[in-house]
């Protein structure tokens, strides 16, 4: 049986990065998320800490990150300023999708 986690969303987008992740999850199928942390080896806990802007994932695990959300999440997004709120619209970065 599958836990179908959910992500937990603070008050404030702590940074672009978990915005667009949250976005991602978002649009994905239920279990995408249970998928990634397998895939990723991060533990629950360890990604509301990075949801929440406690913590912002080293190199390695932002690029599991990149690739398993197919570009929609980059690198560097981790460490740069939120583009808006959690539930508003992200937009595509097309140069990143041909660069991979």
């Amino acid at each position: 049986m599958k836990n179908n986690l959910r992500l937990r969303l603070g008050v404030h987008v702590p940074n672009e990065g978990a915005r667009r992740l949250a976005s991602w999850i978002q649009r994905e199928p239920a279990g995408t998320l249970d998928k990634l942390l397998r895939k990723t080896g991060i533990g629950q806990i360890s990604m509301e800490r990075m949801m929440a802007g406690d913590v912002v994932p080293d190199a390695p695990i932002a690029y599991q990150i990149f690739a398993f959300t197919r570009c929609a999440v980059p690198i560097n997004d981790w460490n740069a300023k939120p583009e808006g709120g959690w539930f508003d619209p992200v937009a595509t970065r097309e140069h990143l999708r041909r660069a991979a």
